[in-house]
């Protein structure tokens, strides 16, 4: 590492070029130093190439002196050559634009002594005891902190909270990196607002922490900013568990939003070039850990499919070389997914802002590397004499991705859940209102359709009959004595007549149906019996079922976006108990319920439940989902006896190979779509 105390700047060198670099005292010459530096290196091939290269670096970063004057004007036209480097480095992030404010280095020193206690192992002990109780009070309100949690968090006053709280904790993350910095030497000379996404944030300049030798200094520094965070996380948690709701409990529930959750999902992961990422290449010891990693994978693309032998790794070993790739790999892709959600969340409330971001994202993360390749592949010296063969391997590994994408079939289904039900007539629900009296059929025994299950009483039945009974008798001695008399009232009397039997035959039958009857034959099942005599019974309500429990059906709920590939495409289907994942029995689709519903069949397929489906928290009852879904029923075609009604079954639609470009088109677009509710 070479610092320039000067510009503040740091360069990393290798350790040949650091080696010639300290030979470079004015007094040997380039023919010396190179000659030394081979004697040196026996195993790494070093021209004079190189060395010439390592001057021009030296030279235009402004760390090589000379006995020739400086030229005042190259070097002028130099430093706006670097202000517009900056310029258009800010214009290729517009989702991360910073803007320095001051210099907080006095005001550090300054108060560093108040805060040197923090540095202690006594202060990391106690550090660690805190978040061990934090962790037992986490599992101890887990449900009370995560239930409504998507609710609580964006309504507008919460929002209002957060944007005024999220400033606060950050500055707190920032000054932490700075008094890290300063409690081992190090100065902080820039201090600023970084607009990440269009939000501010705070940010510091710890780049002095590069210049530590020990490895554990710099991953501190690096990781400050994470502790102090989950610190206020830690301290807001005990502040929302001692006071009652209002203000300070929202205020604190969001500190620990931020500090808890955005800081180990963004700041401290390692695939983001933020904090994470830092604290890894210094416990890896591999700095610049990105940007090697790219020219990692350029060299392997190099010496691999272009056949230029003579690139130098950027890897000095095979560790490195290990690290490198996987990182490069795991970085690109997850960098795509973070900007493909930041474009997506700005294109579903702004669509024409969310374009452009899309197509200036493309233009920079996938446009302007492959308009690289493609300069280098027709202009670089590398490949004088074998750009055809570069070229012809260029175009055939593209057309193979191509081709495996296109073409390549591949196995495709959908997955789904379900729960094991019973048909419609299964169903045991009461006819009549009233309060169960008595369950004449014991659970889990067989029944006979028509078999009394459950008897009810309604004392007001008998009464109602008896003053209809009552009614009809009246009726009928008026138009007996009626008929001789007077043909019209007769008439009159018989209306009333046949509306009075009318409405003693409802109320006996009202009154029959105070016995629950089986409407078909099988097994008897009573959730909650002990709990039925005494209740007072709805009409309608559904009291048990009666179920064949060796040949049950299975209700299947199928998302929006899946319904088509299932209701057009399904070459068999394939059903197992979640309880049971073992045994796999073949079932076929025996109804279909054709319109889209928001309620779900049986809580237990929601998140709540263990399933997958989100449920609308504004839904007191719990079965509606903030989705729409369909519902399928499943026949076995087996024998596939089941023990008890409600049991989850994970389902299986087995589609037509189908290769995976195609699918992720489908996809992309389902998700573009449904985003955007277009």
């Amino acid at each position: 590492m070479l610092q320039d105390r000067t510009s503040g700047r740091y360069h990393l060198c290798s350790p040949s070029a650091y080696y010639m670099i300290s030979l470079m005292d004015g007094k040997r010459t380039v023919e010396e130093i190179w000659n030394r530096a081979c004697e040196a290196f026996p195993d790494e091939r070093i021209e004079k190439a190189d060395i010439t290269r390592l001057l021009i670096t030296l030279y235009s970063s402004d760390v090589l002196l000379g006995d020739v004057p400086p030229d005042v004007s190259e070097q002028t036209d130099r430093g706006q050559s670097q202000r517009r480097r900056k310029n258009i480095l800010r214009f290729l992030n517009p989702l991360a634009v910073r803007v320095p404010l001051l210099d907080p280095d006095r005001f550090l020193s300054a108060t560093l002594p108040w805060l040197r206690f923090l540095f202690t192992p006594w202060a990391a002990l106690a550090y660690g005891c805190l978040l061990l109780y934090s962790l037992a009070l986490v599992g101890e309100h887990w449900a009370e902190l995560t239930h409504n949690m998507s609710d609580r968090v964006l309504t507008a006053e919460n929002l209002l909270i957060l944007l005024l709280v999220y400033p606060a904790v950050k500055t707190l993350h920032e000054l932490g990196h700075g008094y890290a910095l300063k409690r081992w030497g190090g100065e902080v000379h820039e201090i600023g607002v970084m607009f990440l996404v269009f939000m501010p944030v705070p940010y510091v300049d710890a780049s002095a922490a590069s210049a530590y030798q020990n490895k554990w200094q710099r991953a501190l520094v690096g990781a400050a900013g994470i502790l102090v965070e989950v610190l206020l996380a830690c301290i807001a948690l005990l502040v929302w568990v001692a006071v009652e709701d209002g203000l300070v409990r929202a205020c604190a529930y969001n500190v620990m939003l931020i500090g808890g959750v955005s800081t180990l999902l963004f700041n401290g992961n390692p695939l983001l070039r933020f904090d994470g990422y830092f604290v890894l290449q210094d416990l890896l010891e591999i700095p610049n850990l990105g940007p090697r990693s790219n020219r990692h994978v350029a060299w392997l693309v190099k010496r691999k499919l272009l056949g230029v032998d003579e690139a130098q790794a950027p890897a000095n070993s095979p560790g490195e070389a290990r690290w490198m790739l996987v990182y490069a790999i795991c970085s690109f892709i997850y960098r795509l997914f973070i900007m493909a959600a930041i474009i997506l969340f700005v294109a579903s409330r702004y669509f024409v802002i969310g374009v452009v971001l899309a197509i200036w994202s493309a233009l920079l993360m996938l446009g302007l590397p492959l308009a690289r390749q493609c300069l280098y592949l027709f202009s670089a010296s590398e490949l004088r004499g074998r750009r055809t063969r570069a070229i012809g391997a260029a175009l055939g590994a593209l057309g193979l991705v191509a081709v495996t994408l296109l073409l390549v079939p591949l196995p495709y289904n959908t997955i789904s859940e379900g729960i094991v039900w019973v048909p419609g007539d299964g169903a045991v629900r009461s006819k009549a209102r009233g309060v169960v009296e008595s369950v004449v059929s014991a659970p889990a025994s067989p029944v006979e359709q028509g078999t009394v299950l459950i008897k009810l009483s309604d004392p007001f039945l008998d009464k109602e009959v008896a003053v209809h009974q009552a009614s009809v008798n009246e009726l009928e001695l008026r138009h007996a004595e009626q008929d001789i008399r007077d043909r019209v009232s007769a008439r009159i009397i018989e209306e009333q007549l046949r509306q009075a039997r009318a409405d003693l035959g409802l109320a006996e039958q009202n009154r029959a149906n105070l016995e629950v009857m089986a409407g078909r034959a099988g097994t008897l099942a009573l959730p909650a019996v002990a709990d039925l005599p005494g209740t007072y019974i709805e009409r309608g309500s559904t009291l048990g079922y009666v179920a064949e429990f060796s040949a049950p059906v299975v209700r299947v709920v199928v998302s929006q976006d899946a319904i088509e590939q299932v209701r057009n495409d399904t070459r068999a289907v394939e059903i197992r108990l979640v309880e049971r994942m073992a045994p796999v029995v073949s079932a076929r689709v025996s109804r279909e319920i054709p319109s889209l519903t928001d309620t779900l069949p049986s809580p237990a397929l929601s998140t709540l439940g263990g399933g997958r489906f989100l449920l609308d928290p504004a839904d007191p009852e719990q079965r509606r989902v903030l989705d729409g879904v369909y519902n399928l029923e499943l026949e076995p075609l087996q024998a596939w006896p089941v023990s008890k009604l409600g049991m989850r079954v994970m389902v299986k639609f087995v589609h037509r190979w189908e290769p995976l470009g195609w699918r992720l088109y489908r996809g992309g677009r389902r998700l573009f779509l449904r985003q955007l509710s277009v």
